[in-house]
């Protein structure tokens, strides 16, 4: 009798698979957050450069009655709605160079107009005379350097409003818009003008500096 020999069906030999890699949906919304916060930090870093202006500032001391040396002079960026007021642009570097400090100067001061001078507060012949004045008896653009007249309201000489020239020498404006400013006076009308002030008859007109120079 023949018996028939079967064997056994070779057994197929099957590659271990690796697991498909399983991004959780949570991770990608975390990653274009990210993303999306990373844009818009660019966006309003480039924004605010553009709104930044380059001005001049003091990088060493100065004491007061100095003159200010170039290397006392730097350069920084504010923004433009900072709130300063009238400040000198890092373009006008050479017209501070050697000006005179009205006030002590500390490094990281901006500098503006009210903090130097280009000549003495007085010249021989002149007194200093304060005096404030409400809004609307001085100009909205006075500022220190200006030329012009102490005119009074009341006092009257052939038939116009006496008048004597004057020199603004430092003003200082409040919240309220009333003017404290110091006047450099010839010494024959120093007494006039501080009556006036005394009196609140006191107008200021002036002509800006740089002028008619």
């Amino acid at each position: 009798m023949t018996s028939t020999l079967t064997t056994p069906r070779a057994q197929q030999t099957r590659r271990p698979s690796s697991a498909r890699p399983r991004v959780k949906t949570s991770w990608l919304l975390a990653a274009l957050a990210m993303f999306l916060v990373v844009v818009l930090l660019v966006m309003w870093a480039v924004s605010n450069a553009s709104d930044r202006t380059q001005v001049l500032a003091v990088t060493e001391p100065v004491a007061a009655g100095e003159a200010i040396p170039d290397s006392a002079i730097g350069s920084v960026s504010i923004s433009s709605d900072a709130g300063f007021g009238r400040i000198y642009l890092e373009s006008q570097r050479d017209l501070l160079v050697g000006a005179v400090a009205v006030a002590d100067l500390v490094p990281g001061d901006i500098l503006g107009p009210s903090m130097v001078t280009g000549e003495p507060e007085v010249i021989e012949g002149e007194q200093l005379v304060g005096v404030v004045l409400r809004a609307g008896r001085y100009p909205s653009e006075i500022e220190r350097g200006d030329g012009g007249f102490a005119v009074s309201t009341l006092e009257r000489g052939a038939g116009d409003p006496a008048s004597v020239p004057v020199r603004v020498v430092s003003v200082s404006i409040s919240e309220t818009l009333e003017a404290s400013v110091t006047l450099a006076v010839a010494d024959a009308d120093a007494a006039r003008v501080g009556t006036w002030a005394g009196l609140d008859e006191l107008v200021m007109v002036v002509t800006p500096l740089g002028v008619g120079e």
